[in-house]
């Protein structure tokens, strides 16, 4: 459902202004492009090629621009969970989180079992819409397989819609990874047909994409796989201190990012993603949840969508805590919230994220989809229909105090959203069962959640087959 209000920043001239400056880097300085199969590609369509600096036409970029869907279906192996990118507000996993934090445990490095385990959670909750990706980086797993067995461990304990893991180092991890979720969904040929994944790529600011970028687009796009573009300059350090600078230049690099797809497959879906944060000169670091970068993170969601009619994913939900507390709470709402009222039709580190990306928190998660959920019914509005107008009930009670016993009010009675980790009892309530802390809450609905799910989702024979492919993969590297 799409929300009636909405939160904008830009005006419709700001935004023809930033498309207009984009457009004048992209012809006059250009995009540095480090694979070679990609700057081949450029020049075939007759793109400026000096070295390694790829400058753009007008032409060529909205041409490009014009190719891309607004929409697209994410096929999960459950049919029944597939979803419509595009629409309304779906949740992905965070990713990219080095340690792992539970309240039994502390925080510590992520092992594979941290991984299948939040696999298990994303799974359970019904506001988490999308899993797999790459939410911890386990430890215990050879850097050269350890994509390999992220992607295996998602399909085995989810079957929502799945992100490739982030940590595919080259062009054979990805195709390997790829080939393996392939056979999770009856075999080799069903990706040709079904988007069903998707890379994430991002530039490395300023202007310029890596070597493992374009081998990102490039290899995704053949498999007619959706591409996911994320500039992420950091304003002040990788790009202007100035906002306005700073959507410039992102802006720019996703332009860039969109051309080399559409050169690739013309009309393979390509998600903007805003993932832009703000320096602390202060400290010397970069911020994910400071007011500037949520400004940062609304104005590129209204370029994303409304002006290019892209789906637009943010990077939301970030809190710089280190702990689950008042400061996680109101830094998570802030950007959830805000991006949320931009019009955000994806969002990533929404749940569980925590340190400025740098840990993942089990507790924060399960606390976290209940943000998500009054969110969205925040963004369902207000009944606005004659009936909720109530005009006759008004009348027919007048100055009477009757309301509560009603058939009306006791038809509506259980309609009302109810939190899931919030306590609402009275102090007294709240006392006698034990003053409960938010934290013991969703460490114990974790607890139970790993407690009953299941070994596994998948068959036998679907087990034997991804485990085959990984011995062979093992053994021919």
């Amino acid at each position: 459902m799409e929300t009636k209000f909405k939160v904008e920043v830009l005006s419709k001239e700001d935004c023809v202004r930033i498309h207009e400056a984009s457009l004048k880097i992209l012809k006059e300085t250009g995009v540095i492009f480090h694979g070679e199969q990609a700057l081949e590609i450029f020049r075939k369509h007759g793109a400026e090629v000096d070295g390694k600096v790829v400058k753009f036409s007008q032409k060529i970029v909205e041409e490009s621009i014009r190719k891309c869907p607004s929409k697209f279906k994410l096929t999960a192996r459950d049919k029944q969970r597939s979803v419509t990118v595009g629409e309304g507000l779906l949740i992905h996993p965070p990713g990219g989180e080095i340690f792992v934090s539970d309240l039994d445990n502390g925080r510590r490095k992520g092992t594979l079992k941290d991984f299948a385990n939040l696999q298990k959670l994303f799974q359970a909750c019904d506001d988490i819409d999308i899993a797999g990706y790459q939410p911890i980086s386990p430890e215990d797993v050879d850097t050269d397989f350890r994509g390999l067995y992220c992607t295996y461990e998602s399909i085995k304990h989810t079957n929502k819609p799945m992100l490739s893991p982030m940590q595919l180092d080259n062009t054979q991890q990805m195709r390997e990874s790829l080939e393996l979720m392939e056979i999770s969904f009856g075999g080799k040929g069903f990706f040709k047909d079904n988007y069903c994944t998707w890379q994430a790529v991002c530039p490395n600011s300023p202007l310029t994409y890596s070597d493992y970028a374009c081998d990102g687009i490039i290899e995704y796009a053949k498999w007619n796989q959706p591409v996911l573009i994320v500039p992420a300059p950091m304003a002040g350090i990788t790009s202007p201190a100035q906002i306005m600078g700073t959507i410039i230049l992102q802006n720019a690099e996703l332009l860039a990012g969109i051309v080399l797809a559409q050169l690739v497959n013309p009309g393979i879906p390509v998600i903007a993603s805003a993932s832009t944060t703000f320096a602390n000169l202060k400290l010397a670091t970069w911020e994910c949840a400071c007011p500037e970068t949520a400004l940062l993170v609304v104005a590129i969601t209204q370029m994303n969508r409304d002006f290019y009619h892209l789906p637009a994913r943010v990077q939301t939900g970030i809190t710089s805590s280190k702990l689950v507390n008042y400061q996680a709470g109101y830094e998570t709402m802030q950007s959830l919230l805000l991006s949320a009222l931009a019009g955000a039709q994806l969002t990533s580190q929404s749940v569980g994220s925590m340190e400025n990306l740098i840990s993942v928190s089990y507790e924060k998660l399960i606390i976290d989809t209940e943000i998500v959920s009054r969110i969205r019914r925040i963004l369902q509005g207000i009944d606005t229909s004659e009936e909720a107008f109530s005009i006759d009930l008004i009348q027919e009670l007048g100055h009477k105090a009757d309301y509560l016993w009603h058939d009306s009010t006791l038809e509506l009675c259980r309609a009302g959203w109810q939190p899931t980790m919030a306590d609402w009892n009275s102090y007294d309530n709240w006392h006698r069962d034990g003053s409960v802390d938010i934290m013991v809450t969703a460490n114990k609905k974790v607890k139970e959640i790993l407690a009953n799910a299941p070994d596994k989702i998948i068959d036998e024979q679907l087990e034997k087959d991804l485990t085959s492919y990984i011995k062979m993969v093992e053994k021919n590297r």
